[in-house]
C-alpha cells in the first residue's frame, strides 16, 4: 500500500513532537496505521514568520512541478490570543493563493502550544510519574503562562527538561483523553476534528 504523505509547517520542536504525535494517533483512529503515514517535516524551527515563509516556498514550488505533491499539509502557528479563526484564515489565503489542491489541517493551539500539553492534566501526570495531577490554568492572554505552569509541573518531580517539556510531547498525546482534552480547549478540538475529516478519505476501504 502507498505511503500517506504529511507535510508539516510548525513554529518550534514543542509544536513538533505534540503535533505530529496526534496526528499518528488520529491517523491510526481512522485506520492509518503508522508504516502508511509518511512525516515530512518541512519546518519546525523559527516561530510563525519562519513558518509562513517556508510554507509559501514549498507552495510556490509546488505549483512549478519543482517538487513532488504533498496530499495532506498540516500548519501550526500559535493564537497568541488573536483567535482561532483569524489565524487559520490567514494560513487558508495562502494556501488558496498558490492553488494547494491537497488537505490543508491548521493547529493554532491558543495562546500557546504549552497549553495543548496541559488539556488534559491527567495525562501530563502519567508521562511524567507526577504523584499531584497538575491544573490547567484558567484561559488567559498573557505571555508565558502555560509554559510556566508546565515547567512547575516538571520542577514539582525533580525534571529539569532540556527542551522545555517538548521532548514528552509524545507520551503526553499517547495518554490523553481526547474527549477531555477538547472539551478543555476548543482550538485542539478544531484541529482533532479537522485532522480527521482530512485523514479519513485516505483510510483504507
Amino acid at each position: 500500500m502507498a505511503k500517506l504523505r504529511v507535510g508539516y509547517f510548525l513554529e518550534d520542536i514543542a509544536h513538533e513532537k505534540f503535533v505530529t504525535a496526534l496526528v499518528r494517533r488520529v491517523g491510526q483512529e481512522v485506520g492509518l496505521t503508522p508504516p502508511i503515514l509518511e512525516h515530512l517535516v518541512y519546518n519546525a524551527s523559527g516561530g510563525k514568520g519562519r513558518v509562513m515563509t517556508e510554507l509559501r516556498n514549498f507552495l510556490r514550488d509546488l505549483q512549478r512541478g519543482i517538487i513532488s505533491p504533498t496530499p495532506v499539509l498540516v500548519v501550526a502557528i500559535d493564537g497568541n490570543c488573536q483567535g482561532y479563526t483569524e489565524k487559520r484564515n490567514e494560513v487558508r489565503q495562502v494556501a488558496e493563493r498558490y492553488g494547494y489542491a491537497g488537505e490543508l489541517v491548521c493547529a493554532i493551539p491558543d495562546p500557546h502550544i504549552e497549553r495543548w500539553y496541559m488539556a488534559d492534566p491527567k495525562s501530563l501526570q502519567r508521562a511524567i510519574g507526577a504523584e499531584v495531577r497538575p491544573v490547567l490554568p484558567p484561559y488567559k492572554c498573557e505571555h508565558g503562562r502555560y509554559k510556566r505552569a508546565m515547567l512547575d509541573v516538571f520542577a514539582s518531580v525533580g525534571i529539569k527538561p532540556l527542551l522545555g517539556g517538548a521532548e514528552y510531547g509524545n507520551d503526553v498525546v499517547e495518554a490523553m483523553d481526547l474527549y477531555t482534552a477538547q472539551q478543555a480547549d476548543p482550538a485542539l478540538g478544531h484541529f482533532v476534528d479537522d485532522l480527521k475529516g482530512a485523514l479519513s478519505p485516505f483510510a483504507p476501504g
